[in-house]
């Protein structure tokens, strides 16, 4: 009895481990940047987080990069948030940095750069040049 409860605990760990391994969500790497583009020299509050961790707070100034790197969980439910604020807290923004359950069926981005301009948070992508307007700032 107490050896097939071991041989059962052996062998949901090797299941376990060859989804891990196998599994393409569990391999596949991510690169989030969050761009200060800010005028007049501007510091950016920045914090980011996901469940499990937090990335903690930074100050930065125009043209610095706050940015991390991780792989999504084998679950598909990774999820990083920011709250950003800056000219002295008056004005603020939220934005999920990268959400698994809205890119459901879309080709991955693999670097995700997220850019604060006078106006508000903007997505670049890298590979067509393009910028999008996400969201505008939020006044105090």
């Amino acid at each position: 009895m107490r050896s097939q409860m071991m041989m059962s605990k052996i062998l949901v760990a090797v299941i376990l481990g060859a989804i891990v391994t196998a599994s393409p969500s569990a391999a596949t790497h991510f690169d989030i940047n969050v761009i200060n583009q800010l005028s007049h020299d501007r510091k950016l509050s920045v914090h980011c987080q996901s469940k499990d961790t937090n990335l903690g707070s930074r100050k930065l100034a125009v043209g610095e990069v706050y940015g991390w790197g991780f792989s999504r969980n084998i679950f598909g439910t990774t999820l990083f948030w920011c709250n950003l604020s800056c000219h002295g807290g008056h004005n603020r923004l939220s934005f999920n940095a990268y959400d698994e359950s809205q890119g459901k069926g879309m080709k991955p981005i693999y670097e995700l750069n997220w850019e604060l301009k006078d106006d508000g948070l903007y997505f670049h992508d890298k590979d067509s040049g393009m910028e999008v307007l996400v969201a505008p700032w939020m006044q105090q």
